[in-house]
């Protein structure tokens, strides 16, 4: 199902995954304009949602993060990567949803913590990363695939082009 005018893509998966880079792309490719929530918080913040999360603590983190979740459930006709915890917010969530095309960049355990361990963020749990990614996709892998229109795996081939046929040949 190709995009409406004022449809948008959003982009989710776990930390990591793809989603900024990926949007910004296919932000580019689509002629839409592109919104990271993650650059959103940091805007409405003033720092780093990385710097939100180590001196304010998560729960400052996911205020945050929901106030920019009902502001972008209005926008229209763009491509927004969310952020990894973004599943989380039920309702809202589930308004930016609504009038979305939405996609899921699945990525296992294993590789999302390779990646994950070059970007430092503070962790959310007192495992060791490998073990926090791995609870975090358990726990939420299930929210992902069943708010996505598509779930498209984002290691191997070109996921782009994946994401891009899917909207002409759903």
């Amino acid at each position: 199902m190709a995009l409406t005018p004022g449809q948008n893509l959003v982009l989710i998966g776990m930390r990591a995954c793809g989603k900024s880079t990926l949007g910004a792309e296919l932000a580019r490719r689509l002629a839409r304009p592109f919104r990271d929530l993650d650059d959103e918080l940091a805007r409405v913040a003033g720092k780093s949602a990385d710097r939100v999360l180590a001196e304010d603590g998560e729960a400052v983190f996911r205020a945050l993060e929901a106030e920019i979740l009902g502001r972008a459930a209005t926008w229209e006709g763009r491509v927004i990567a969310t952020g990894g915890g973004a599943v989380l917010h039920g309702e809202l969530f589930a308004a930016l949803c609504a009038t979305a095309q939405v996609v899921y960049l699945e990525v296992p355990a294993g590789e999302l913590a390779a990646r994950a361990a070059g970007r430092p963020r503070p962790p959310l749990t007192d495992l060791s990363l490998r073990e926090e990614v791995t609870a975090l996709l358990g726990e939420r892998a299930p929210l992902y695939a069943k708010a996505a229109t598509w779930t498209i795996p984002a290691t191997s081939g070109d996921p782009v082009h994946a994401i891009l046929e899917a909207l002409e040949h759903p």
